[in-house]
């Protein structure tokens, strides 16, 4: 079965049918996502600079009946968000006698995808695009205990196509000192996924305040660190096991790094070259007449 559409999904999938004063309130609900939404509509009236029946034309233009119908939604996301392994351990050993592991992989997998690049922001995504086009910008990559993979193939790729690329581990003090030298001409790609990791967020918090621009790939729930990112891309993370699936999120790197060759066109050909030449240099088994032993 489907995973419902979050809130967050259904506004990134509605914007451009909406009116200027309906996108000021889909705005500043995913500004602050889901506190925003959590609070009186008036509140919410206010972050977005319209009058409160403009905040519910937006839920009936949105089939959500009614602002309590609206928090409610929210509230089951926040349980959804900070599920963890073990909660949902149950929910997945039930599944599975129903269907073969195999069938039943493959069915979630095709959903996941199907919901990440149906979902896809693309305005995002092409500006993201044109960002990591800019080889006088240099790239930060981090995330957090799982997505940190993500963030690494992420750059792994990069490497080959454009200089300046930096991959941030985990460590506080890997971190810190990135935080030395990331400045306004910079750009800070993070990863993290329920449930958030706070250093992850704090990272991108002050990649933000010293000007840098920021991007973070998070789950449909949208990690604390949204409120910091200039650019945001959610993927699926529904799996067939009580762990969240990283397929979507590897998918849609691997996309990213197709619209950056598309965009580049051969200016990385002569990179590539020299890379291999290197290399095959590297690899050399006869260095100056002495047989290099590998350990």
């Amino acid at each position: 079965m489907d995973e419902p559409m979050t809130l967050a999904e259904v506004l990134k999938r509605s914007y451009e049918q909406l009116s200027p004063a309906e996108k000021r309130v889909s705005r500043a609900l995913l500004a602050d996502y889901p506190v925003a939404g959590l609070e009186p509509v008036n509140r919410l009236a206010e972050r977005a600079n319209v009058s409160a029946p403009t905040v519910l034309r937006l839920l009936s233009k949105l089939d959500i009946g009614s602002y309590p119908d609206m928090q409610k939604l929210l509230h089951g996301e926040i349980a959804a968000r900070t599920s963890s392994p073990a909660t949902m351990y149950a929910r997945s050993t039930t599944a599975a006698s129903s269907n073969g592991v195999v069938e039943r992989s493959q069915q979630v997998m095709n959903q996941g995808l199907d919901a990440t690049f149906s979902g896809l922001a693309i305005e995002d995504f092409e500006a993201i695009v044109a960002l990591l086009s800019n080889a006088k910008r240099r790239v930060w990559t981090t995330g957090g205990r799982f997505s940190i993979l993500l963030a690494k193939y992420l750059s792994m790729h990069l490497r080959h196509l454009r200089p300046n690329i930096n991959h941030v581990e985990m460590s506080q003090q890997d971190r810190a000192f990135a935080l030395l030298d990331i400045g306004p001409k910079d750009v800070v790609f993070a990863f993290d996924y329920r449930r958030y990791q706070e250093s992850t967020v704090a990272f991108v918090r002050q990649a933000k305040a010293q000007k840098a621009s920021t991007v973070l790939i998070t789950d449909p729930w949208l990690s604390p660190a949204a409120r910091h990112s200039d650019y945001l891309l959610t993927n699926a993370v529904v799996a067939a096991s009580p762990f969240d699936s990283m397929t979507p999120g590897f998918a849609l790197v691997e996309t990213l790094i197709a619209s950056l060759v598309d965009a580049l066109g051969t200016d990385p050909v002569e990179r590539v070259r020299r890379y291999d030449d290197v290399e095959e240099l590297l690899h050399d088994k006869n260095i100056d007449g002495i047989a290099a032993v590998d350990e």
